[in-house]
């Protein structure tokens, strides 16, 4: 996890660091690049670099962090006009287009951060679902009553999906995970339209929980399963 510097000083060596992280990606590969060739390049020792990010993973997180803030920045005063919800989901997954541009080749480690249990994760997805629940109080007409309070998470959770697509989305521009999220945005809404009848709403509860593993089901993933012993021949 990132240690938050608590001085202007501090805020510019960590913004120096991953500034020169950047540069450092962009020149070797992600791979190649060490945190003591990162520390070298923006002139500070590598127990002061480790003091702000413990691993290469920690400046990504701290980069895809950085582009959320900004992609809250650029939607959430938009967010409050009374738009459609279509409207206001394309707002947001454009927004993420625009700041994520720049960053293709960091898709897969993006990808594992957001996949992961970690600390910087937990940050990360709490700035997203308060966008995808300004979505959803800023849209008019609102979404039915029944699925409002969960329709943030499920708009999170399917725009994780789509982002897994845009990870490793290999054409040019990305153009088919962008077209993915221009279509999305009027299949969701016309989807959230739909709850209004029972049989669907029951529908997006499934759908929800099968994205949705609650902390029950993902312990239980994370603990291996016991080798059962092979019974011994009797001599």
């Amino acid at each position: 996890m990132t240690t938050q510097p608590r001085t202007e000083k501090g805020r510019q060596t960590q913004a120096k660091l991953l500034a020169t992280a950047l540069e450092c990606f962009a020149q070797d590969g992600y791979k190649a690049s060490s945190m003591r060739a990162i520390a070298s390049n923006a002139g500070v020792s590598l127990s002061h670099a480790y003091y702000y990010f413990k691993s290469k993973e920690d400046i990504v997180a701290q980069l895809l962090l950085n582009l959320r803030k900004e992609q809250y920045d650029q939607c959430s005063g938009i967010l409050d006009e009374g738009n459609t919800l279509e409207t206001n989901i394309r707002t947001v997954l454009d927004a993420g287009v625009r700041t994520l541009s720049g960053y293709h080749d960091f898709g897969p480690p993006f990808l594992r951060l957001l996949l992961s249990r970690d600390l910087s994760n937990d940050e990360i997805s709490s700035i997203e679902l308060e966008l995808w629940e300004k979505v959803v109080s800023g849209s008019r007409p609102l979404p039915p009553l029944g699925i409002r309070r969960d329709l943030p998470k499920f708009l999170l959770l399917v725009s994780r999906q789509v982002f897994s697509a845009w990870a490793f989305d290999q054409s040019p521009q990305q153009r088919r995970s962008r077209l993915l999220m221009k279509n999305m945005a009027p299949v969701v809404a016309k989807f959230a339209v739909l709850c209004r009848l029972p049989v669907v709403r029951s529908l997006f509860e499934d759908v929800l929980a099968l994205m949705d593993p609650g902390p029950a089901e993902i312990a239980e993933a994370a603990v291996p399963k016991p080798v059962p012993l092979r019974k011994q021949k009797a001599s």
